[in-house]
């Protein structure tokens, strides 16, 4: 079987027949290793893409990590021995002469690539691509034999195991010496150590063929005439490397949508930047644009850009990439040159073109005031045109993201790793992509580097997610600096060059909590400013221009619309128990009640950042000590919404004055962890996740509850006139106790004010029920929201005396294109609410979840005679004969409704 795999005209994945084994089990050479016909009987056919793990996992040498306490069982020799992988493949043999290179997407740490017995030389870091000539090695149509001796990072440190007496340990250790790496791996506070700390071939090996003039990493650096965005001037900058030893002449076409562009050029040997200008060709500037925008502002659109060099002979290479049009601008505080805070809107873009530089993020030009620590603006860069002085300074010092000359209200979470073990297909990551979006978040964190591979990228820009992306330092005075600058830098040139296209990327960030020491700082500023130019660099995610991080426990959530996370805050957490069904499924049942070691190891933490102390002790106090797991994980939903919701809408109720951004502390689950994210690795969502689905819709009214004050929050580009907020306040027996309605004008990018509601003489009586409703002037709604509340936390304990609900349900199927769709209706009957209620998609035939599915809501309130309806979709792929819909929630007699088919 041949092992290329056709990608397009010119390029072959290899794909298939790799090989592995440890390197002290080959007493052979590299040179002849990478012979046609080397006896590998006694090695192990390799995942790849994949790791070194992934591999022994799929293979049945281990069990999954994943698992219980099964990470315990896997040795730590993984990470302290080499590995060779390798595989045969017959190279195509095409109809004229070709150059053929070889490029390793993703290696990790260090490789030695031998192919047909010769050794074409080394990889270092996790994050660079290997590239490689091999013309006059590679031998076209006949068997060729490709090994490569992969070493894990030199410092892999001594792991912490989390128990309930050990804690959660410290985050990182010897690993971050290596840099460019899966600094993760040797474990943080939600992860355990993975013990190959990732190394393997964990990205695509393609093969190329092209003539005389290579194609190279081509920049697309899109400009709109802000306020304006009726058209859009395209620049296009392409690499063009001539191998031969002689000038070539040609043409270089570009083209996307109903534009091309041809520019006729004779190239020396060597390499040339053509640069294709609107002022060249007119027809780049682009009319009417479509333009792409974060979630919830607009579509994300997107257009593909080909480039192809044709000679005299023919075509000679050609690329092809996505890019979007828009203009990221950023507003900030600034220092000037005579030491004043001066606020401002940075357009990188335009300095970029006018050969400026406008910011200095030196450790020179950092400077604490009051507030943090601000930036500083560089000499003269007061009067570039690039620098606009802002009037309204209500969001001093922190930094706003501008897409398109619109605030975006940044929502979003961090990712801390996509995967444990970096499996990372479309398949597997682009359901998570679609919780983001479906929660309603617009920003994700690329915590530490750690997710640096193209579909990520591709994700993100197709769903409309701002991508704030580091690199590979965490925290200062914590963990350790790189030993090798050098070796960063060049990872980290490869990173811009591979990825700068996409316009999800927002940001460009030196290091988590802290600075870059001074070498790496600056040679990130350089290298963002040669290499992209078009984006913000930030040296801290937190601090500079930005709020602290943190915290990271349950807070009491009136404390989120005071106190909490005031301005542009990248890290909020708090617990974020996981639906009973997921834990069932990641615990071995004796360890799942009473609480065990197995909890800790999946980062359920007795101290440090995650402890869970507070929460339990508010668990405790609001509704008694649990009797039970199911108790236990039914009481825990209650807190996981209340408190996710309060971050955002703490948040909202501070928009622009000051707050402008706010990511959870963490919304992507690197494998089953118990601890912060919104919903499980196996892609079941908690009430964390509807919480935050509520707070964060475009348009939403809400109760801060801190003051009781009902307000408006529209986050869109479109006011609403004569919108109608009511409240209706109800005892727990369903008595009215208060109503209160109003007509507003819901400004667009703003909060706009209702009025309070006076809860404190109710609460004489227990505790009460808050029902908000938002419609538009037609009646139609456009937004509701639920509350239970009571003067203390003693006071909810009320809700367990909550009579039991039946709901009616009714549920019919249909089929949408490439997936399934199930409506539901439910309406509650009873005279009480119905507080909670959990709906679960399962195979009628084994109880098994139906997974990936995607929920309009979920752990929703009903009051006597509401009914709500709510619409789940999930994969066609995934489609079973016969599902069903299991009920449960606070007070919910759990029940099973038939899906019917028309």
């Amino acid at each position: 079987k041949n092992s290329l795999l056709r990608t397009s005209d010119h390029q072959w994945t290899i794909a298939d027949g790799w090989e592995l084994t440890e390197v002290a089990k080959v007493s052979a050479t590299g040179a002849s290793i990478a012979q046609v016909g080397f006896d590998t009987k006694a090695w192990m056919a390799a995942t790849v893409p994949g790791t070194v793990l992934t591999t022994m996992v799929d293979r049945g040498i281990y069990p999954d990590p994943d698992f219980g306490l099964n990470n315990l069982a896997i040795p730590e020799t993984l990470n302290k021995q080499d590995y060779w992988y390798r595989t045969e493949f017959i190279a195509p043999k095409l109809d004229r002469e070709q150059n053929f290179t070889l490029t390793f997407n993703g290696i990790n740490y260090a490789a030695i690539v031998w192919l047909n017995g010769r050794r074409l030389g080394t990889i270092k870091g996790a994050f660079i691509r290997g590239v490689f000539d091999v013309t006059g090695v590679l031998k076209p149509g006949q068997r060729n034999a490709l090994a490569v001796q992969i070493s894990p990072p030199p410092h892999p440190g001594i792991p912490h195991e989390q128990s309930i007496s050990a804690g959660p340990g410290p985050n990182g250790g010897m690993l971050c010496l290596d840099g460019p790496t899966f600094v993760a791996t040797e474990g943080w506070d939600w992860i355990p150590a993975i013990r190959d700390r990732d190394t393997g071939i964990w990205q695509s090996v393609t093969l190329n063929a092209t003539r005389q003039v290579k194609v190279g990493d081509a920049q697309v650096i899109t400009t709109l005439p802000l306020p304006d965005t009726s058209s859009a001037d395209v620049d296009v900058n392409v690499p063009l490397e001539n191998v031969s030893s002689q000038p070539v002449e040609g043409n270089l076409t570009a083209s996307f949508d109903q534009t091309t562009v041809v520019k006729h050029l004779t190239l020396a040997p060597g390499e040339t930047i053509v640069k294709l200008t609107p002022a060249e060709f007119r027809q780049l500037t682009v009319v009417h644009p479509r333009l792409w925008w974060p979630n919830g502002y607009g579509k994300p659109e997107l257009y593909q850009l080909k480039l192809t060099f044709n000679a005299s002979d023919g075509e000679s290479d050609t690329k092809q990439l996505r890019f979007g049009i828009r203009e990221i601008t950023y507003e900030l505080s600034l220092l000037d040159s005579s030491g004043h805070l001066r606020r401002v809107e940075i357009s990188p873009t335009t300095a970029m073109l006018r050969n400026e530089q406008v910011v200095d993020v030196t450790h020179e030009g950092m400077r604490k005031i009051p507030a943090g620590w601000v930036a500083s603006l560089l000499p003269g860069a007061e009067t570039s045109p690039a620098v606009q002085q802002v009037d309204d300074t209500r969001a001093a010092p922190y930094l706003v993201i501008k897409v398109n000359g619109v605030r975006i209200a940044c929502k979003g979470g961090n990712w801390g790793m996509d995967d444990m073990r970096k499996r990372v297909s479309r398949e597997r990551l682009e359901p998570y992509f679609r919780l983001h979006r479906d929660a309603n978040l617009n920003i994700i964190r690329n915590w530490v580097g750690q997710n640096t591979e193209q579909v990520f990228y591709d994700l993100a820009d197709e769903y409309g997610l701002l991508v704030w992306n580091d690199f590979w330092e965490s925290t200062q005075d914590d963990n350790l600096e790189p030993q090798d600058p050098a070796l960063f830098l060049a990872n980290a040139r490869d990173t811009i060059l591979r990825f700068r296209n996409h316009p999800s990327i927002v940001m460009w960030c030196g290091r988590n909590e802290g600075v870059p020491q001074p070498i790496i700082n600056k040679g990130l500023i350089a290298l963002v400013q040669s290499l992209d130019g078009t984006r913000y660099y930030s040296p801290s995610s937190n601090q500079v221009n930005l709020q602290d991080s943190g915290p990271y426990s349950y807070q009491d959530p009136a404390s989120y619309y005071t106190t909490l996370n005031r301005g542009f805050s990248v890290e909020t957490g708090t617990p974020s128990m996981s639906t009973l069904e997921s834990f069932r499924s990641t615990i071995a049942k004796p360890d799942q009640w009473p609480i065990s070691d197995a909890w800790a190891y999946h980062d359920w933490h007795q101290s440090g950042n995650g402890d869970v102390s507070a929460f339990m002790e508010q668990l405790d106090e609001e509704f008694g000590a649990a009797t039970s797991l199911p108790d236990f994980e039914r009481k825990a939903q209650m807190l996981n919404y209340v408190d996710h919701r309060a971050i955002f809408e703490g948040f909202n109720a501070h928009l622009w004055a000051p707050n402008s951004g706010r990511l959870l502390w963490m919304t992507q689950p690197a494998w089953p962890s118990t601890m912060w994210q919104i919903f499980s690795h196996d892609y079941d969502t908690q009430a964390s996740f509807y919480a935050v689905k509520k707070a964060s819709e475009p348009i939403h009214v809400q109760l801060n509850l801190s003051n009781f004050d009902v307000a408006v929050v529209n986050a869109t580009q479109d006011s609403i006139i004569n919108a109608s907020i009511s409240a209706r306040v109800y005892s727990l027996q369903n008595k009215l106790l208060l109503e209160q309605t109003k007509i507003v004008n819901a400004a667009a990018d703003v909060r706009t004010p209702g009025f309070k509601l006076n809860l404190a003489p109710l609460f004489s009586s227990g505790m009460v029920f808050v029902r908000l409703e938002l419609k538009d002037s037609s009646g139609r709604q456009l937004s509701d929201n639920f509350y239970w509340l009571g003067k203390d936390a003693g006071s909810y304990r009320q809700l367990n005396d909550l009579p039991s609900v039946t709901l009616f349900a009714t549920a019919v199927a249909k089929h949408l294109k490439d997936q399934m769709e199930v409506d539901i209706q439910l309406q509650n009957r009873a005279a009480t609410a119905a507080l909670a209620v959990k709906l679960t998609l399962q195979d009628a035939v084994n109880g098994t979840r139906i997974l990936p599915a995607y929920l309009s809501d979920n752990y929703i309130s009903l009051l006597p005679g509401e009914t709500r309806s709510i619409e789940i979709q999930y994969p066609a792929s995934a489609s079973h004969d016969t599902p069903q819909l299991a009920l449960r929630g606070w007070n919910i007699s759990p029940e099973i409704v038939s899906i019917s088919h028309p």
